[in-house]
């Protein structure tokens, strides 16, 4: 325990950790075992829902008519511009076709988490020793894998 407290602090005076998360890591490291047990063996936090799918395609209409007759989904949604179309599956999740030069890779999947906080997860993570924890915005963070997959985080109802 002496060790992880010295590595947190010297996170903190290195300034890889704010105080905030400083003080996060701290309270779990101070948690009675049946509390932290659930932190470090249970992980990060639970997984509920694969929100997305994010696949780089050569040809967005050509890909979304081959997902559409394949799995005889509804018409599309726009999402987040016109080379994005995300095509939403009936019990939920989304496949979001990417228009890119390098097609037929799984650019990134995100996975929806019940009671989602951005920042105590992040600090989380990392404190879990998780790398490549990436993004300061509120409504979701991203991972890399250790294969450098990037894998995406949010709240189970996030618009995207």
């Amino acid at each position: 325990m002496v060790d992880t407290l010295d590595t947190l602090v010297t996170s903190y005076d290195r300034g890889t950790l704010t105080r905030r998360q400083l003080l996060q890591a701290l309270a779990v490291v101070a948690a009675p075992v049946g509390t932290r047990a659930q932190t470090t063996n249970g992980g990060v936090t639970k997984a509920r829902t694969l929100h997305h799918v994010n696949v780089q395609v050569s040809d967005v209409p050509r890909s979304e008519a081959f997902y559409r007759t394949l799995f005889r989904l509804p018409p599309t949604r726009r999402v987040q511009g016109p080379d994005n179309h995300g095509l939403d599956l009936p019990g939920g999740g989304l496949i979001i076709l990417q228009k890119s030069d390098r097609p037929g890779r799984i650019d990134h999947f995100c996975v929806g988490v019940d009671s989602f906080d951005a920042e105590r997860l992040r600090t989380a993570a990392k404190t879990a020793g998780l790398e490549g924890v990436q993004g300061s915005a509120a409504d979701n963070f991203f991972v890399s894998d250790p294969d450098g997959l990037r894998v995406q985080v949010s709240a189970v109802d996030w618009s995207a």
